[in-house]
């Protein structure tokens, strides 16, 4: 078995994590051959899939739906190791971006859907709305950075254990097929591609309240990416009508830490 990659710091630079390096990490990742979908969304649609105490962002008048097919490796919680194989497995997320009362800003995960039953189960009991699903991804190129080619493969098996509160009832069965084509890198420093991609807090809901995951990561290395094929009936199930092909993004991997989450409100 190879050896893991060492964890690299967050480093103060345009793209950066706002947050500091957390003292106290509860669970470290490490994102692999990542693409980001985006198609644009009308607003007041996505307010109405929110739970109180969030409201949608948008920029230029609009806000958008994000699709992130990727690998997550090297899955812990720390001071503990991987576990191997058991630790990478590939996972889909379709997010929404918002912001709280306070005004942080962060995303809210309509679903995300992961081939280990375990991390499912346990997410889910923190308030997060995964699924188990059965799952590939290949990819072609450069480990160290953005990969030239990724194929995804998703369909899931249904709700996972336990209620999640606010799950949207559309997305307990989902299928994606994508093929991705990456070509030259773009700046993910500035303007929308910062807005799309340095999202540095996720939200759940558990317990009658909303909280927020901290998250930490280098700043995204993009490039842009092409469709060669995309099939998935997401659109649908969410009762949004045909789209134009989305926004595509690939990305070189990140080391992710998430810090205690937080009560918000």
């Amino acid at each position: 078995m190879s050896p893991r990659p060492p964890e690299r710091p967050v480093v103060p630079v345009p793209g950066a994590s706002p947050h500091p390096t957390p003292r106290v990490v509860v669970n470290a990742q490490r994102w692999e051959d990542l693409t980001f979908l985006h198609w644009p969304v009308d607003p007041a649609v996505v307010q109405g899939w929110l739970p109180p105490g969030l409201t949608v962002q948008q920029a230029g008048g609009t806000t958008w739906l994000g699709v992130v097919p990727f690998r997550m490796a090297g899955v812990r919680v720390p001071p503990l190791p991987p576990l191997g194989a058991w630790s990478t497995f590939p996972e889909l997320n379709v997010r929404v971006y918002v912001r709280d009362r306070a005004g942080a800003e962060g995303v809210w995960f309509l679903g995300l859907w992961a081939t280990s039953r375990a991390f499912v189960a346990a997410t889910r009991a923190a308030g997060v709305p995964y699924h188990p699903t059965r799952a590939a991804v290949h990819a072609r190129g450069d480990r160290a950075g953005a990969p030239s080619a990724v194929r995804y493969r998703f369909r899931s098996d249904g709700r996972g254990p336990l209620r999640v509160p606010h799950e949207h009832p559309g997305l307990r069965d989902l299928s994606l097929h994508a093929e991705v084509r990456a070509h030259e890198e773009v700046d993910a420093s500035s303007g929308l591609v910062r807005w799309l991609t340095a999202r540095w807090s996720a939200y759940g809901a558990r317990a009658g309240r909303l909280w927020r995951f901290p998250v930490v990561h280098e700043p995204w290395t993009l490039r842009r990416g092409t469709l060669d094929v995309l099939d998935t009936d997401l659109l649908d199930r969410l009762g949004l009508p045909p789209a134009d092909p989305p926004l595509v993004h690939v990305a070189a991997p990140v080391h992710a830490r998430f810090a205690v989450p937080r009560p918000v409100g």
